[in-house]
């Protein structure tokens, strides 16, 4: 396969991509993809002249960028919270919420009782919808099972998942809440004392240090655990407060720490040291309703990469990383090139993953045809679906006419 002429290619040239680096801007491009990998790109009358390939895209005034990856989500879970919304919107505060049965607890006891063809089903859908909107790669947390028998069913079907979808699935668990009853101490043991039996099941394992959630000891317990059998470590850091989640960050090497609206400045310092990745939940700022904001100037100023996640999820219904790249530019102050970046080569790195995410060879062929012609419009237009064309390993899974 070749694709070209093509309006404006724009790729990272290695991983991660920091504030500042240099990125690949070619015009009158052409890129190559035999067996699912990218072999070779360069100005389209070079490549023209050298391949004779019998399918050829025309990509001519478009863009063309490596597919997004999606590094923050919560997609596996039953029922929805739309009321709830609404009385939110309406002045109920959220604790009121929990005190009358919603809330998490609502998803998570709506998530048990369905069966797993049942969200396998929904699970798809949603993945679906995601690869529409040019998603090659997503990570799926599991977290509303609550006890750690539905918490490894749920890993179970996430994986099935990653089988049954185009898109690369990337399984996470996560100790999302405790129990509303019960000895805390006793239910932090018990997960920290079965993540061993969590291989196979997940890559990584997150927990959600914040006010209302894990403290920072509970948090140190079950990353210990995690580290010790051998899984990489996340953490949902510093979203509604700053209990101290985020200086665990010189206790672990997380490969990403998420949220971070109230972090301090010493602790993005101890980020760029360890080389880990900032991901940043533009939407889901927008659907709380916060005036809080990272820290974008530290995490730019100390160079760390930073990634877009979605974060979709019973209170953030938004699987357009697309949308969040716009906000990550409107309402975060993120240069155009640094959302693309984000939500591609840094978005990989955070997950671990080496192969795609850049437009160069050797590296998978996940790759967007965009319906603009130049990377500025990505999050100059808003609220509309810009993908033409999805490639995923070489395979067109995507397409929508003129």
């Amino acid at each position: 396969m070749v694709i070209g002429p093509i309006g404006q290619l724009v790729t990272a040239k290695s991983m991660p991509w920091r504030p500042g680096d240099e990125a690949l801007v070619l015009e009158d491009a052409g890129l190559v993809i035999n067996n699912g990998v990218i072999t070779d790109l360069g100005p389209w009358e070079v490549v023209r002249s050298r391949y004779n390939a019998s399918q050829v895209i025309n990509a001519d005034g478009l863009l063309v960028t490596a597919g997004l990856i999606d590094p923050h989500t919560h997609l596996l879970f039953a029922g929805s919270r739309e009321d709830e919304f609404e009385l939110k919107v309406m002045g109920t505060t959220y604790e009121d919420i929990l005190k009358g049965g919603g809330g998490i607890y609502r998803t998570i006891n709506d998530t048990i009782r369905a069966g797993d063809s049942e969200l396998i089903s929904i699970g798809l859908g949603r993945l679906n919808r995601a690869l529409s909107h040019g998603t090659t790669t997503i990570e799926v947390k599991s977290g509303y099972g609550l006890t750690m028998e539905q918490e490894v069913r749920l890993l179970r079907l996430i994986n099935e998942l990653g089988r049954l979808s185009k898109v690369d699935v990337i399984s996470t668990f996560l100790a999302h809440v405790p129990p509303r009853s019960g000895r805390r101490d006793e239910y932090v043991r018990g997960v920290a004392n079965s993540i061993n039996g969590l291989r196979g099941l997940a890559k990584f394992v997150d927990v959600f240090c914040d006010e209302g959630a894990f403290t920072v000891d509970e948090t140190r317990v079950v990353l210990k655990s995690a580290v010790e059998a051998g899984f990489g470590v996340r953490i949902h850091a510093d979203e509604l407060a700053y209990i101290g989640c985020s200086d665990l960050v010189r206790d672990f090497n997380f490969s990403s720490m998420d949220h971070l609206l109230n972090t301090p400045e010493s602790n993005v310092k101890a980020m760029a040291n360890k080389g880990v990745t900032a991901t940043l939940l533009p939407i889901t700022i927008l659907t709380n309703r916060t005036s809080k904001r990272p820290p974008i100037n530290a995490l730019r100023g100390n160079r760390v990469p930073i990634a877009i996640g979605t974060d979709f999820s019973p209170n953030t219904w938004s699987l357009s990383l697309q949308l969040a790249m716009e906000l990550s530019t409107h309402m975060l102050g993120l240069t155009p090139m640094e959302a693309l970046m984000a939500a591609t080569v840094n978005a990989a790195y955070s997950l671990g993953l080496r192969d795609r995410g850049l437009l160069m060879p050797g590296y998978l062929a996940d790759v967007v045809i965009w319906n603009v012609p130049n990377y500025r419009w990505l999050t100059y237009e808003l609220g509309m679906n810009k993908a033409k064309v999805v490639i995923k390993r070489g395979e067109v899974v995507v397409q929508y006419g003129d």
